[in-house]
């Protein structure tokens, strides 16, 4: 059987992780590139030893791809998912799916119409304990669920002079923070509790109304309007209650996302800077670590843990299992059903209701549905 022809555009941190990963799955072959930037594009063609371009279009139109991934900011996902779509490719996309719902809805009906399968990156539920707390949900060892609560914390814009083009609303969309990380920890725990968030009542901040932003030798007074974190209350439709802190500008927290469930039995714990172990606690006997491996986590999401204990799975590994299940799917052509173990667009746009849900909260002052 041939390789999958892959085409990836965009080539910044993300879509380099992608190309890694696609290069770990066997039965894909990733042929081609699109880069915007001329040095960037031509020091990864030869790198990766593709065909590259600088049109989206004139890829997908040439190299007879069966799926590409979108990796380009934010803005353009929409318009570059649809036109691969329209042409009958696959599509696996970076979050957010597009700047808005109803851009998400349209994506999901034209995936649906024309039978294709779709995708969205949110890496973080394909850890092996992320998928381990879901096992002991599901078969009910916990017990009930009484709370969920946690943080998703980075420092990387703490400074007035930190400026990124995530920080543009004409780039990055309507909202930054929660789009961001925000959409990461709200899929974590929608699939660690098999639920979805219903409501929500959120606070949202600036801590920098202007950044300083610098173009060669010119440093200009930025006007920011997006946030840079919050404050967020929520219920699922489970009734189950819950909390979050988001938030950019929080020093020495790189990228600590961390989620708590606490049972009727115990609690679970994950924090993705050690995402190789869960805690365990109980009345009884305290906190108990445990460590990714094949024959430590439930037997059904045993494939996500992919060394045996005592060699760190991190980051790259949890990237590279997603889009791993993202392909199985197509090769067992499984990806029509309604469970998938990866998120598709209807997941994705369901994600973009609950970010709109609490900016609309914010501004209301008052708990909004997610509708």
């Amino acid at each position: 059987m041939e390789s999958l022809r892959i085409g990836l555009i965009g080539l910044g941190l993300i879509g380099k992780q992608h190309a890694e990963s696609i290069g770990r799955i066997p039965g894909i072959e990733l042929v081609a590139i699109t880069e915007f930037s001329k040095d960037v594009l031509e020091a990864q063609k030869k790198y990766l030893r593709v065909n590259g371009y600088s049109d989206y279009k004139e890829m997908i139109d040439k190299e007879r791809l069966d799926v590409i991934h979108n990796c380009t900011p934010n803005v353009m996902h929409y318009e570059i998912n649809k036109y691969a779509l329209e042409k009958g490719i696959h599509v696996y996309s970076e979050k957010p799916l597009a700047v808005t719902s109803e851009q998400g809805e349209e994506l999901s009906r034209l995936a649906a119409g024309k039978g294709l399968a779709n995708g969205v990156n949110f890496n973080y539920r394909s850890n092996a304990m992320v998928q381990d707390m879901k096992a002991r949900i599901q078969k009910n060892d916990a017990g009930k669920c009484f709370l969920v609560h946690g943080h998703y914390l980075q420092d990387w814009l703490l400074y007035d002079t930190d400026f990124n083009w995530r920080v543009s609303s004409q780039e990055g969309g309507f909202s930054r923070a929660l789009a961001d990380i925000g959409s990461h920890w709200f899929d974590t725990a929608q699939v660690v509790l098999n639920d979805k968030v219903m409501t929500v009542c959120a606070k949202n901040f600036i801590a920098h109304p202007t950044r300083k932003r610098k173009v060669g030798k010119e440093i200009t007074e930025y006007p920011v309007n997006t946030e840079d974190g919050g404050v967020i209350l929520f219920e699922t439709e489970g009734g189950v209650q819950g909390s979050v802190v988001i938030s950019e500008v929080s020093g020495g927290y790189k990228n600590q996302l961390q989620i708590s469930v606490d049972c009727e039995k115990y609690s679970m714990r994950w924090d993705q800077q050690q995402s190789d172990r869960l805690i365990i606690g109980s009345r009884e006997n305290g906190e108990t670590q445990l460590f990714a491996a094949p024959d430590a986590v439930d037997g059904s999401v045993s494939r996500y843990a992919t060394l045996p204990s005592g060699h760190p799975m991190g980051w790259a590994d949890a990237f590279t299992n997603g889009i791993r299940e993202f392909y199985n799917s197509l090769f067992q052509k499984s990806y029509k059903s309604k469970s998938l173990s990866y998120s598709d667009f209807d997941n994705g746009t369901y994600i973009m209701k609950i970010v709109e849900a609490c900016l609309k909260s914010n501004k209301s002052q008052k708990w909004e549905k997610v509708v």
